[in-house]
């Protein structure tokens, strides 16, 4: 017998409480098409300050499911709402790495954790830019910082 069926007596997790941990639950099914209803009834249903989130959300939804367009544009709605938005700030740099801007990712990735330093994310991409510039020492510091983030948070959830 399963831990969910032990604790709920059914063999099924519990559903998701929000639209937006709907969304996050449909997005890791790979279910992109229910992921993106979740996230529209998510704006809806979600405080102003937690809208950018969602919005990045939906960009990796779109990123995931290859339409690269709405995902670039569900990122601008991302910071047109909240021009903090760590996450959403990381991810352009992603793509932007991708891209082959290195230098422009890195700002990105600065400017982010200037935000928060905290983001273990945006320490970890900070060092592949950082080692894709050949600067080793710069990138193995930001991998450090990013895996003693990481640790950090994995020891607090427990």
């Amino acid at each position: 017998m399963s831990f969910f069926a032990r604790l709920f007596g059914s063999t099924k997790p519990p559903a998701p409480r929000t639209p937006f941990a709907a969304g996050i639950a449909a997005l890791e099914r790979r279910c992109f098409d229910e992921a993106l209803e979740h996230f529209a009834a998510a704006l809806a249903d979600t405080s102003p300050s937690q809208r950018a989130l969602v919005h990045n959300k939906r960009a990796l939804t779109y990123l995931q499911s290859g339409d690269r367009i709405a995902a670039v544009a569900a990122f601008v709605a991302a910071l047109e709402t909240d021009e903090r938005c760590v996450p959403a700030i990381v991810n352009v740099g992603n793509l932007l790495l991708e891209d082959g801007h290195i230098d422009d990712a890195l700002a990105h990735y600065e400017a982010a954790l200037r935000i928060d330093d905290g983001y273990a994310p945006g320490h970890f991409n900070l060092g592949i830019a950082f080692k894709r510039l050949g600067r080793r020492t710069d990138a193995v510091r930001a991998f450090r910082r990013a895996a003693r983030l990481e640790a950090r948070a994995r020891k607090s959830f427990r």
